[in-house]
C-alpha cells in the first residue's frame, strides 16, 4: 500500500469509543467509493461493550473538509468476534 493512506496523526476514534470499548486496528485500505474515487483509510475493529457486547468494523476516512474524518460501519457482529471481524475486514479491504 502506498503511504498516502496513512493518517498523521493517527485518527482520533473518541467518538466511536465508550471508556470500556477497545480498538484494534486492522491496516490501510484503499476503497472505490459509489461515485468512483478513490478512498484512503484505515480499518479498525472495535468491540462495544455499553449496551451489550458487540463488535464492528469500521472503515476511516479523511473528510474533503480539512482536519474532519468520516466512519463508516461496515459490519455489526453480536458479542466478542475480533478474530471473525479481523479476517472479514481483511478478506474485504485489503485484497
Amino acid at each position: 500500500m502506498p503511504d498516502a493512506v496513512a493518517f498523521t496523526p493517527p485518527p482520533d476514534l473518541t467518538l466511536l469509543l465508550a471508556p470500556d470499548d477497545t480498538a484494534h486496528p486492522v491496516g490501510p485500505c484503499d476503497w472505490t467509493n459509489r461515485l468512483g474515487r478513490r478512498e484512503a483509510g484505515h480499518v479498525y475493529v472495535v468491540v462495544h461493550r455499553r449496551h451489550g457486547l458487540w463488535t464492528h468494523v469500521y472503515r476511516v476516512v479523511a473528510d474533503a473538509r480539512p482536519g474532519r474524518l468520516l466512519a463508516y460501519l461496515e459490519r455489526a457482529m453480536p458479542g466478542d468476534c475480533v478474530a471473525e471481524a479481523r479476517a472479514w475486514a481483511q478478506a474485504r479491504f485489503m485484497t
